[in-house]
Protein backbone atom coordinates (compact mmCIF):
# COMPACT_ATOMS: atom_id res chain seq x y z
CA UNK A 1 0.00 0.00 0.00
CA UNK A 2 1.60 3.43 -0.69
CA UNK A 3 1.19 6.92 -2.72
CA UNK A 4 1.82 6.46 -6.40
CA UNK A 5 1.98 9.28 -8.67
CA UNK A 6 -1.67 10.29 -8.70
CA UNK A 7 -2.07 10.73 -5.42
CA UNK A 8 1.15 12.39 -4.86
CA UNK A 9 -0.13 15.14 -7.45
CA UNK A 10 -3.08 15.29 -6.55
CA UNK A 11 -1.93 16.26 -2.20
CA UNK A 12 0.74 18.61 -4.03
CA UNK A 13 -2.11 20.55 -5.88
CA UNK A 14 -4.54 20.59 -2.96
CA UNK A 15 -1.35 21.71 -0.89
CA UNK A 16 -0.43 24.46 -3.62
CA UNK A 17 -4.16 25.96 -3.51
CA UNK A 18 -4.25 26.04 0.11
CA UNK A 19 -6.42 23.57 1.42
CA UNK A 20 -3.64 22.47 4.06
CA UNK A 21 -3.22 25.76 4.75
CA UNK A 22 -4.97 24.91 8.43
CA UNK A 23 -3.65 21.15 8.83
CA UNK A 24 -1.76 19.69 11.12
CA UNK A 25 -2.38 15.87 11.14
CA UNK A 26 -3.30 13.31 9.05
CA UNK A 27 -4.35 9.74 9.65
CA UNK A 28 -4.15 7.15 7.03
CA UNK A 29 -5.67 3.43 6.80
CA UNK A 30 -3.21 0.69 5.80
CA UNK A 31 0.60 1.32 6.57
CA UNK A 32 1.49 3.73 3.71
CA UNK A 33 4.96 3.98 1.96
CA UNK A 34 6.15 6.16 -1.08
CA UNK A 35 5.50 3.91 -4.42
CA UNK A 36 7.16 6.66 -6.80
CA UNK A 37 11.08 6.48 -7.90
CA UNK A 38 13.24 9.32 -6.33
CA UNK A 39 13.83 11.07 -9.50
CA UNK A 40 10.15 11.17 -10.45
CA UNK A 41 9.19 12.52 -6.75
CA UNK A 42 11.89 15.09 -7.31
CA UNK A 43 10.00 16.30 -10.49
CA UNK A 44 6.68 16.03 -8.96
CA UNK A 45 7.94 18.79 -6.15
CA UNK A 46 9.50 21.21 -8.69
CA UNK A 47 6.02 21.06 -10.51
CA UNK A 48 4.44 21.77 -7.82
CA UNK A 49 6.90 24.70 -6.81
CA UNK A 50 8.63 22.97 -3.65
CA UNK A 51 12.55 22.68 -3.49
CA UNK A 52 13.31 19.21 -4.71
CA UNK A 53 15.98 19.26 -2.19
CA UNK A 54 13.42 18.53 0.28
CA UNK A 55 13.59 15.21 -0.41
CA UNK A 56 16.73 14.33 0.83
CA UNK A 57 15.57 15.02 4.24
CA UNK A 58 13.64 11.53 3.33
CA UNK A 59 14.90 8.79 5.81
CA UNK A 60 15.58 6.18 3.55
CA UNK A 61 15.41 8.32 0.38
CA UNK A 62 12.69 6.60 -2.18
CA UNK A 63 13.94 3.50 -3.24
CA UNK A 64 10.91 1.99 -5.08
CA UNK A 65 10.50 -0.85 -6.06
CA UNK A 66 13.45 -2.01 -3.90
CA UNK A 67 13.51 -2.06 0.06
CA UNK A 68 13.96 -0.15 2.11
CA UNK A 69 10.98 1.77 1.15
CA UNK A 70 10.41 5.20 2.25
CA UNK A 71 7.40 5.70 4.80
CA UNK A 72 4.80 8.38 4.03
CA UNK A 73 4.61 9.98 6.95
CA UNK A 74 8.11 12.21 5.76
CA UNK A 75 6.00 13.34 2.29
CA UNK A 76 3.20 14.63 4.75
CA UNK A 77 6.38 16.19 6.75
CA UNK A 78 7.57 18.64 3.86
CA UNK A 79 3.93 19.70 3.29
CA UNK A 80 3.89 20.87 7.32
CA UNK A 81 1.63 17.93 8.95
CA UNK A 82 3.09 17.78 12.61
CA UNK A 83 1.22 14.93 13.38
CA UNK A 84 1.22 11.65 11.66
CA UNK A 85 -0.42 8.03 12.09
CA UNK A 86 -1.61 5.26 10.52
CA UNK A 87 -3.97 2.67 11.38
CA UNK A 88 -2.72 -1.25 10.05
CA UNK A 89 -3.42 -4.73 11.38
CA UNK A 90 0.49 -5.89 11.20
CA UNK A 91 1.67 -2.36 13.08
CA UNK A 92 4.00 -2.57 10.54
CA UNK A 93 5.93 1.36 10.45
CA UNK A 94 4.62 2.38 13.54
CA UNK A 95 1.10 1.75 12.53
CA UNK A 96 -1.48 1.31 15.44
CA UNK A 97 -2.08 -2.17 14.92
CA UNK A 98 -5.84 -2.82 14.83
CA UNK A 99 -8.09 -4.87 12.84
CA UNK A 100 -10.33 -2.87 10.53
CA UNK A 101 -12.97 -5.28 9.97
CA UNK A 102 -13.51 -4.69 13.95
CA UNK A 103 -15.00 -1.00 15.23
CA UNK A 104 -11.88 1.27 16.28
CA UNK A 105 -13.09 2.31 19.52
CA UNK A 106 -9.97 4.89 20.68
CA UNK A 107 -12.49 7.84 21.05
CA UNK A 108 -9.10 10.37 22.36
CA UNK A 109 -9.02 9.90 18.23
CA UNK A 110 -12.44 10.42 16.95
CA UNK A 111 -12.80 14.16 15.30
CA UNK A 112 -8.92 14.02 15.64
CA UNK A 113 -7.32 14.16 12.28
CA UNK A 114 -7.64 17.36 9.73
CA UNK A 115 -6.89 14.47 6.88
CA UNK A 116 -7.74 11.17 6.87
CA UNK A 117 -6.90 8.64 3.98
CA UNK A 118 -7.34 5.63 2.05
CA UNK A 119 -5.20 5.40 -0.34
CA UNK A 120 -5.96 1.37 -1.59
CA UNK A 121 -6.51 0.17 1.75
CA UNK A 122 -9.95 -0.75 2.14
CA UNK A 123 -11.12 -2.88 -0.31
CA UNK A 124 -8.57 -5.58 1.66
CA UNK A 125 -10.91 -5.66 4.44
CA UNK A 126 -14.06 -7.72 4.13
CA UNK A 127 -16.09 -5.69 6.71
CA UNK A 128 -15.88 -2.34 4.39
CA UNK A 129 -18.32 -0.21 6.29
CA UNK A 130 -16.54 -0.75 9.12
CA UNK A 131 -13.66 0.46 7.68
CA UNK A 132 -15.45 3.72 6.36
CA UNK A 133 -17.12 4.26 9.41
CA UNK A 134 -13.49 4.12 11.25
CA UNK A 135 -12.29 7.22 8.57
CA UNK A 136 -15.72 8.75 9.18
CA UNK A 137 -14.53 9.22 13.48
CA UNK A 138 -11.05 10.12 12.65
CA UNK A 139 -11.90 12.79 10.79
CA UNK A 140 -12.50 16.50 11.96
CA UNK A 141 -15.41 18.47 10.95
CA UNK A 142 -14.32 20.36 7.97
CA UNK A 143 -11.63 18.55 7.90
CA UNK A 144 -11.12 16.14 4.17
CA UNK A 145 -10.97 12.32 3.78
CA UNK A 146 -9.30 11.20 0.55
CA UNK A 147 -9.89 7.94 -1.04
CA UNK A 148 -7.80 6.29 -3.99
CA UNK A 149 -9.73 2.93 -5.11
CA UNK A 150 -9.54 0.49 -8.07
CA UNK A 151 -12.53 0.15 -10.63
CA UNK A 152 -10.93 -2.68 -13.08
CA UNK A 153 -7.73 -4.51 -12.54
CA UNK A 154 -7.89 -4.45 -8.52
CA UNK A 155 -6.09 -6.57 -5.89
CA UNK A 156 -9.02 -6.44 -3.01
CA UNK A 157 -12.28 -8.04 -2.14
CA UNK A 158 -14.18 -5.00 -4.00
CA UNK A 159 -14.09 -2.38 -6.81
CA UNK A 160 -15.66 0.80 -6.61
CA UNK A 161 -17.26 3.56 -9.00
CA UNK A 162 -19.17 6.80 -8.93
CA UNK A 163 -22.18 5.17 -6.69
CA UNK A 164 -19.87 4.41 -3.93
CA UNK A 165 -18.79 7.97 -3.59
CA UNK A 166 -22.04 9.77 -4.50
CA UNK A 167 -24.44 7.67 -1.95
CA UNK A 168 -21.05 7.93 1.22
CA UNK A 169 -21.22 11.76 0.53
CA UNK A 170 -25.09 11.95 -0.11
CA UNK A 171 -25.96 10.03 3.36
CA UNK A 172 -23.24 11.31 5.50
CA UNK A 173 -23.72 14.87 3.97
CA UNK A 174 -20.07 15.46 2.85
CA UNK A 175 -18.90 18.03 0.72
CA UNK A 176 -17.17 16.65 -2.58
CA UNK A 177 -14.28 18.79 -2.90
CA UNK A 178 -12.71 16.70 -6.10
CA UNK A 179 -13.38 13.79 -7.88
CA UNK A 180 -11.63 11.88 -10.42
CA UNK A 181 -11.15 8.84 -12.56
CA UNK A 182 -7.00 7.78 -12.78
CA UNK A 183 -5.60 5.79 -15.30
CA UNK A 184 -2.60 3.83 -14.74
CA UNK A 185 -0.33 2.23 -16.71
CA UNK A 186 3.61 0.96 -17.05
CA UNK A 187 6.22 2.80 -18.35
CA UNK A 188 8.40 0.72 -19.60
CA UNK A 189 11.39 2.92 -20.06
CA UNK A 190 11.77 3.62 -17.18
CA UNK A 191 10.49 1.12 -15.05
CA UNK A 192 7.86 3.17 -12.95
CA UNK A 193 4.38 3.80 -13.65
CA UNK A 194 2.35 6.73 -15.03
CA UNK A 195 -0.61 7.71 -13.63
CA UNK A 196 -3.06 10.59 -15.17
CA UNK A 197 -6.89 11.86 -13.35
CA UNK A 198 -9.38 12.11 -16.02
CA UNK A 199 -12.99 13.76 -15.62
CA UNK A 200 -14.75 11.20 -14.05
CA UNK A 201 -17.52 10.60 -16.88
CA UNK A 202 -18.16 6.96 -17.51
CA UNK A 203 -18.30 7.70 -21.26
CA UNK A 204 -14.82 7.99 -21.45
CA UNK A 205 -14.29 3.97 -20.29
CA UNK A 206 -15.67 3.27 -24.23
CA UNK A 207 -12.47 5.64 -25.60
CA UNK A 208 -9.97 3.65 -23.09
CA UNK A 209 -7.44 0.24 -24.59
CA UNK A 210 -8.21 -1.55 -21.35
CA UNK A 211 -5.41 -4.14 -22.53
CA UNK A 212 -3.10 -1.38 -21.98
CA UNK A 213 -3.80 -0.32 -18.78
CA UNK A 214 -2.53 -1.60 -15.53
CA UNK A 215 -5.47 -0.45 -13.52
CA UNK A 216 -8.45 1.98 -13.65
CA UNK A 217 -8.86 4.03 -10.38
CA UNK A 218 -11.25 6.21 -8.68
CA UNK A 219 -10.50 8.94 -6.87
CA UNK A 220 -12.29 11.44 -4.39
CA UNK A 221 -12.22 13.85 -1.62
CA UNK A 222 -15.12 14.25 0.76
CA UNK A 223 -15.35 16.83 2.95
CA UNK A 224 -17.09 16.49 6.56
CA UNK A 225 -19.39 18.46 7.67
CA UNK A 226 -21.26 18.02 10.73
CA UNK A 227 -20.12 16.08 14.09
CA UNK A 228 -23.26 13.33 13.70
CA UNK A 229 -22.71 9.37 13.49
CA UNK A 230 -21.78 7.78 10.19
CA UNK A 231 -24.92 6.78 8.42
CA UNK A 232 -24.96 3.57 5.96
CA UNK A 233 -25.79 5.01 2.52
CA UNK A 234 -29.02 3.47 0.74
CA UNK A 235 -29.51 3.28 -3.32
CA UNK A 236 -32.76 5.08 -5.15
CA UNK A 237 -35.77 5.98 -3.40
CA UNK A 238 -34.73 4.16 -0.06
CA UNK A 239 -31.85 7.29 0.39
CA UNK A 240 -35.10 9.52 0.71
CA UNK A 241 -36.76 7.23 2.82
CA UNK A 242 -34.30 7.23 5.58
CA UNK A 243 -32.42 10.57 4.93
CA UNK A 244 -34.63 12.96 3.33
CA UNK A 245 -32.51 13.43 0.10
CA UNK A 246 -33.82 12.76 -3.06
CA UNK A 247 -33.15 10.37 -5.62
CA UNK A 248 -30.33 12.23 -7.95
CA UNK A 249 -28.37 14.25 -5.47
CA UNK A 250 -29.83 17.82 -6.51
CA UNK A 251 -26.28 19.50 -6.53
CA UNK A 252 -25.25 23.23 -5.94
CA UNK A 253 -21.74 24.17 -7.55
CA UNK A 254 -19.68 26.10 -5.85
CA UNK A 255 -17.95 29.28 -7.38
CA UNK A 256 -14.90 28.69 -5.64
CA UNK A 257 -14.05 25.40 -6.27
CA UNK A 258 -14.64 22.25 -8.58
CA UNK A 259 -16.50 20.47 -5.88
CA UNK A 260 -19.93 19.97 -5.37
CA UNK A 261 -22.33 19.87 -2.04
CA UNK A 262 -25.35 17.94 -1.49
CA UNK A 263 -29.05 19.59 -0.54
CA UNK A 264 -31.99 18.57 -0.04
CA UNK A 265 -34.50 17.90 -2.96
CA UNK A 266 -36.55 21.06 -3.94
CA UNK A 267 -39.79 18.89 -3.07
CA UNK A 268 -38.31 17.51 0.26
CA UNK A 269 -38.07 19.49 3.84
CA UNK A 270 -34.92 21.65 3.83
CA UNK A 271 -34.28 21.98 7.53
CA UNK A 272 -30.79 20.34 6.85
CA UNK A 273 -29.80 22.85 5.07
CA UNK A 274 -27.90 25.87 6.15
CA UNK A 275 -29.28 29.80 4.90
CA UNK A 276 -26.01 30.54 3.43
CA UNK A 277 -26.29 27.42 1.16
CA UNK A 278 -29.79 28.36 0.56
CA UNK A 279 -29.11 31.94 -0.39
CA UNK A 280 -26.35 30.39 -2.54
CA UNK A 281 -28.76 27.76 -4.35
CA UNK A 282 -31.24 30.64 -5.02
CA UNK A 283 -29.22 32.73 -5.84
CA UNK A 284 -27.55 30.37 -9.03
CA UNK A 285 -31.20 29.24 -9.98
CA UNK A 286 -32.17 33.12 -10.35
CA UNK A 287 -28.81 33.68 -12.63
CA UNK A 288 -29.95 30.75 -14.72
CA UNK A 289 -33.23 31.87 -15.33
CA UNK A 290 -31.66 35.35 -16.17
CA UNK A 291 -29.82 33.98 -18.43
CA UNK A 292 -31.55 31.95 -20.51
CA UNK A 293 -34.22 34.59 -20.93
CA UNK A 294 -31.85 36.81 -22.23
CA UNK A 295 -30.35 34.11 -24.57
CA UNK A 296 -33.77 33.46 -26.40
Amino acid sequence: MGLNVGSIQNLLELHGLGYFKNSSSVCEIGSQEIHVKVKVLEELFEGAGLKSELISKYRPVSSYPERPRTPAKYFYETLGFKEYRSIDINGDIGAIPHDLNKPFTDTSLYNKFDVVTDFGSCEHVFNIPECYRTMHNLTKVDGYMIVHQCVFKGNGYFNFDEGFFEGLAAANNYNIIYNSYVVQFDNKTNGGEHEFHIPRNRELFDVLDYSKLKALNIYGILQKTKDEDFKIPYQGRLMNEKYNIGGGFNRAYLKDSMGSVYVPSSTLKIEGASLKLIIKVLIRKIKLIIKYKFSK
